[in-house]
């Protein structure tokens, strides 16, 4: 039994080296299995995405050229000095630019009993003129008009008796964004189309001394 087993495996050995390729290849589907996979669409692992990125923006900057897309609107944004005065009461003057034009904001701010009013007068007039020499603006409205807070010093306020109290020297700034007008044609197409929906003009009629007044806005109406 040694003998013929040492006999089998000499064989085995001294068999040709050309027999053993096609044999690992009956038995290995490695090959066969990657040849029935299909081709993903995924990139490489070690792919880079710079050539991308660059394709991107070329097709981005021609269909700019072709005014494929709309182009930005013009913008300019204003930021005033701290005032002397608390941000309830510039927000007051706020709300009362806000939406109007350049021109119709600085005459409500010319004819304003307010302290702070000449101060936003003048930083209406500096943003009008900024903007239509740096970005060449037209028909320019107040689109928003925020109020941000600015220092809030604490001082001493003397009470009798030998006590005191602590006050503040409050103080607060106005931001506004300037925007060109849109055209008139565009305002009345994107009205909705409803019934009672049109642009009909009051008649003006002298107000009456027994009737009260509802809803009165916050500016002059001239």
């Amino acid at each position: 039994m040694t003998s013929f087993s040492l006999s089998s495996a000499f064989r085995a050995v001294c068999r040709p080296l050309s027999q053993q390729p096609a044999r690992l290849q009956r038995l290995s589907t490695a090959p066969i299995r990657l040849a029935e996979e299909p081709t993903t669409s995924r990139p490489n692992v070690g792919a880079s995405s710079l050539f991308d990125n660059i394709t991107v923006e070329t097709e981005k900057t021609q269909q700019l050229e072709q005014g494929g897309e709309k182009t930005a609107k013009k913008q300019y944004q204003w930021s005033s000095a701290n005032m002397k005065t608390s941000p309830r009461k510039l927000n007051m003057l706020a709300r009362q630019i806000r939406n109007l034009p350049v021109d119709e904001a600085i005459k409500q701010m010319e004819f304003s009993s307010k302290r702070t009013a000449s101060k936003i007068l003048h930083n209406l007039a500096f943003a009008k003129k900024n903007a239509t020499e740096q970005k060449d603006m037209k028909n320019l409205i107040v689109a928003q008009a925020w109020v941000g807070k600015g220092r809030y010093i604490k001082r001493i306020k003397p009470h009798g008796r030998g006590q005191f109290g602590v006050m503040h020297h409050k103080e607060a700034h106005i931001k506004f964004l300037l925007e060109e007008a849109p055209e008139v044609e565009q305002v009345k197409a994107s009205r909705r189309k409803i019934r009672g929906w049109n642009d009909t003009k009051k008649v003006w009629t002298p107000l009456k001394e027994n009737k009260p007044i509802y809803n009165a806005k916050a500016f002059y109406n001239w």
